[in-house]
Order: C-alpha cells, then sequence, then structure tokens
C-alpha cells in the first residue's frame, strides 16, 4: 500500500501499478477526480453495486446489499432471468454458470474482471486490454512467469502457514513446481468430494507424484454432518452457496485448518480454454460454451457483453474467447468457490495478476492450446522438471482418449463448432422469440 500511495499520481497510473500485484483484493480509489473502486484481476473479492439511489451503493454479495438496502431492492421480475434461474442447469442455481453482470434483483449489478466502479455515476468501465502485447518467446515467458510466481509464494509463505491443493491438472501442478523451495514447510492435500475414488486422477496422480518426490500428501475424507447454525450463516453469507461444498469447508477447512492460507489458482487464461477463436462468434455461440443452449436470457447477456468486448479485443489482438472465459466464466464462476470459503479459510491465487495473464498472452498461441501445453510444461521443466515424471491429466477412459485423437488429428474443435451451430439453428427457429 505505501508503494501504490507514492507512486500513483492518477486512477490510470494506479491501474498500471497493480499489473505487478497479486491476490483478491478490493482498494477504493479518490481524488479531485475520481471516485473508483477496482479488484484484483479475476474480481475474486467481489462486488455487487445497485444502479439507483440507495442507502447503501456496494457489497460484497447481492443479498447482502439487499438485506441493507433503503428503499428496499427487490428481486427482479424480468421473465427471461426468472426462466434462466429456474429452469436451467443445476449449475446455474448454484452461480456455477451465471451470465454477464446482471444479478436476480432489480437494478443490482456484478462488477466483473477487467471492469471498475465510477461511484459518482455507478457505471462500470473497462480498464483492460490497456496495451499492446508484443509476442515473446516462449523462453523470456517461462522465466518471467517462474521467477514471479516463486516470488508471490514466497511472499505469502513469510506472513501465512500454507496449504496447496494439487490435482492431476496443469494449474496445481505448475503452482507445485513454484513452491519447491517451501516444500517442507506447505500441507499438501486433496479433498476426497463424492465423485472420487482412489483410482481418480485427481488422486492417483497426485499420490504418485509425491511419493516420488518424497513428501507427505494428504487425501482429506470427512463427514457429512454440518452443524445447524453454521449451515444457516454459510448460505446467508455468499449467494449461490453451494450444498455439495458445505460438509468440505465445516470439517475441512473451518475445523482443522482455518489457521492457513488456501494456496489455489486458475491458470487457463494460457491454455485457450474455450478454443481459438471461430471466423464468426455469435451471441448465441456465447451462450452455448457456457452449456446455456435454450435460453434468450443468456444469450442476450452475451450479446451485450459480446458488443462491449469485441472491437477493443481485437484491437489488442486477443481472442475474444480467452477475454470470455476470463471475464464471464471466472468473473461469475470462479469468484463463488472463493467467497463460500471465506466464513472459514483465506485463500490465495498466485496467478490472480495482470502480470502473469499479459505474459501468457504474449506466446505464441500455438504454445497456449488447450491440451498439451507447452507453455506450462516448460513452465514445470525450468521449475521442478521431476514433475514432469508424472503424466498430466491422463486420459483414462475410453470416450477421453477418443476425444485426443480427434484433437491431435484437428476435429475436435470442428465438431464441436458445428454441433454448436446446429444448436444455434435450432434456436433461432424454435426458442428465441419465447
Amino acid at each position: 500500500m505505501n508503494k501504490l500511495i507514492t507512486t500513483t499520481e492518477d486512477f490510470n497510473s494506479l491501474v498500471i501499478s497493480l499489473k505487478s500485484f497479486v491476490g483478491r483484493f478490493v482498494l477504493i480509489y479518490i481524488d479531485n477526480k475520481s471516485f473508483n473502486i477496482i479488484q484484483d484481476a479475476l474480481a475474486l473479492r467481489e462486488v455487487y453495486y445497485s444502479k439507483s439511489n440507495n442507502l447503501v451503493i456496494c457489497g460484497s454479495q447481492p443479498n447482502i446489499l439487499v438485506n441493507f438496502s433503503n428503499p428496499l431492492i427487490k428481486e427482479s421480475k424480468d421473465p427471461l432471468l426468472n426462466d434462466f434461474k429456474c429452469f436451467q442447469s443445476p449449475q446455474v442455481r448454484e452461480g456455477r454458470l451465471w451470465v454477464g453482470d446482471s444479478t436476480a434483483f432489480e437494478g443490482v449489478k456484478h462488477l466483473l474482471p477487467n471492469h471498475f466502479l465510477d461511484l459518482l455515476t455507478l457505471e462500470s468501465h473497462r480498464y483492460w486490454p490497456n496495451t499492446p502485447l508484443p509476442r515473446i518467446e516462449l523462453d523470456d515467458a517461462v522465466a518471467k512467469c517462474s521467477s514471479f510466481l516463486q516470488g508471490a509464494l514466497k511472499a505469502v509463505a513469510h506472513r501465512h502457514q500454507l496449504m496447496m491443493a494439487i490435482t492431476a491438472g496443469f494449474d496445481s501442478r505448475v503452482l507445485l513446481a513454484a513452491s519447491r523451495d517451501l516444500r517442507g514447510s506447505i500441507y499438501y492435500f486433496i479433498n476426497k468430494i463424492d465423485e472420487l475414488n482412489e483410482q481418480h486422477p485427481d488422486i492417483k496422480i497426485p499420490k504418485e507424484i509425491f511419493k516420488r518426490i518424497g513428501i507427505d500428501f494428504h487425501v482429506h475424507e470427512y463427514s457429512k454432518d454440518v452443524p445447524d447454525d453454521f449451515r444457516e450463516i454459510y448460505f446467508k453469507n455468499t449467494y449461490f452457496s453451494r450444498e455439495t461444498l458445505l460438509p468440505v469447508i465445516h470439517n475441512i477447512y473451518y475445523k482443522n485448518h482455518s489457521e492457513k492460507m488456501n494456496i489455489l489458482g486458475v491458470g487457463e487464461i494460457g491454455r485457450t480454454k474455450f478454443y481459438d477463436e471461430p471466423n464468426k462468434v455469435t451471441p448465441y455461440y456465447l451462450s452455448y460454451m457456457l452449456h446455456h443452449r435454450k435460453s434468450p436470457f443468456a444469450v442476450n447477456e452475451c450479446e451485450k457483453w459480446l458488443l462491449a468486448s469485441k472491437d477493443i479485443a481485437h484491437q489488442y489482438g486477443l481472442n475474444i474467447m480467452t477475454l470470455f472465459w476470463w471475464e464471464i466464466l471466472i468473473g461469475n464462476w470462479g469468484s463463488v468457490g472463493n467467497s463460500e470459503s471465506d466464513i472459514a479459510i483465506e485463500e490465495f491465487d498466485p496467478y490472480a495478476s495482470h502480470f502473469i495473464y499479459e505474459t501468457f498472452l504474449q506466446v505464441d498461441s500455438k504454445y497456449r492450446t488447450f491440451k498439451k501445453n507447452r507453455l506450462f510444461t516448460e513452465l514445470v521443466r525450468y521449475m521442478w522438471s521431476e514433475l514432469l515424471d508424472v503424466p498430466v491429466n491422463p486420459s483414462e477412459t475410453i470416450k477421453a482418449k477418443f476425444q485426443d485423437v480427434l484433437y491431435s488429428i484437428g476435429l475436435e474443435y470442428e465438431l464441436r463448432y458445428l454441433k454448436a451451430r446446429f444448436h444455434e439453428v435450432y434456436y433461432h427457429l424454435f426458442l428465441e422469440k419465447k
């Protein structure tokens, strides 16, 4: 904070300075021209705000803002929104696949990643992307990102006891590699939630890794019982709280590890999770990628986002699908898990920095593919090459192996795109006017 105060001349310079910082935060900036709120790169510290004059302007959750509102903010009566809430998948009702910056309440908006809130006008504005992203060599990006991730973990380890969840995937493998110098002081674990058994890759793979490197690894089993008073506060604390995570949060984090900082990370921005940008991006295609195949509300929200984002993404050479993943999916789904856990434990994402994400996006896209990702492979090799002796996200089912074959010959994306277009035609013919 001292560094920010001494180096910030105006709000624009604050935005630039914040690129090198990492974590979950909300900052309120005031000078003689500005009165703004800005968050971390992933908006993991959530902000909801009222668009109309009210006793309260902002809150960490929409229901908390509503509880203190005067005049009272009511639930939206928009039929398309209510259809979206009631008849879509359970993931929607749990907030995991919400779309856009709207909420279930009239005039209440969600501040999304890469946007700040002007408190004088109650309008959000995009602040990123805001600089050209010239191409850099893979080796240079690996060195820069490795140093940053190692430094972030050392900084947080200097202040807190750490625990780190390890799965079979790339995000946690890179963070494990970055923690090499701290490995003796970090508690490594995985939660054995319902769908996991001893043969599931998220248990089997990390157990094999830690056996090879000679470090303790903890597989958490837990009771499903949760006291009624904790349950009540949990559901009031976060609007999109999920029943499925409640036993984990209470019986593992709250009862046994609340003194620790939980290290989790979102690195998919460096792995084109939503694939390359198609020749024609439509609002329906974006909605389809979030599994909303029949919702006019979702399509309308995607259209608003696309109109506001497409030109600036192309201006800075960004894949619009990556920006969509970042702002709409991570900006909604990604923030829920962190907010849920706040009742029990603090969480920290070493990737959550514009410095890291800009560096990822400066690497040639051929190194940032969703599968067989060269960028993340080289990050692990650079920091702890032994971790590559165990495969990352191995395909173990016939379906997964078949998808790998399609991906390797370039057909998986084409088939997915054609399927999306088929559903789009059906939507426009039979569902759009409902």
